[in-house]
């Protein structure tokens, strides 16, 4: 093969359309594989399931929520589950000192 230093325009623009016609033609090889194993893998999970999953690759649900703990008893429809940051209507509330956490705590009638 000659050098590309030694070649004219003609003959660099032939062999880059070369190229790039090798390159689309092994990116549809892989495409095509790729999708026949993904293919294969819904079929097996289909078979083992019987329906697709709806965990996520870390393991949790899409959807998952958490039974509220406390409860903002001003505007009743501001609740926290206790996790992550308090809201701000709870930590204004706890500023003065006044109140403690247990007095924003829900009654779950039935748990103890």
């Amino acid at each position: 093969m000659k050098q590309f230093s030694s070649m004219n325009v003609d003959e660099l623009l032939a062999v880059k359309a070369k190229v790039e016609a090798a390159i689309s033609s092994r990116i549809a090889q892989e495409r095509k594989r790729l999708t026949a194993s993904l293919e294969r893998l819904n079929s097996l999970a289909n078979k083992t399931n019987g329906a697709p999953s709806k965990v996520r690759a870390n393991g949790l649900n899409k959807h998952r929520t958490l039974a509220a703990k406390y409860r903002n008893p001003s505007n009743p429809t501001e609740t926290w589950a206790g996790r992550g940051h308090k809201p701000r209507w709870l930590v204004a509330a706890l500023k003065g000192g006044k109140k403690k956490l247990i007095d924003f705590q829900i009654d779950h009638k039935g748990h103890k």
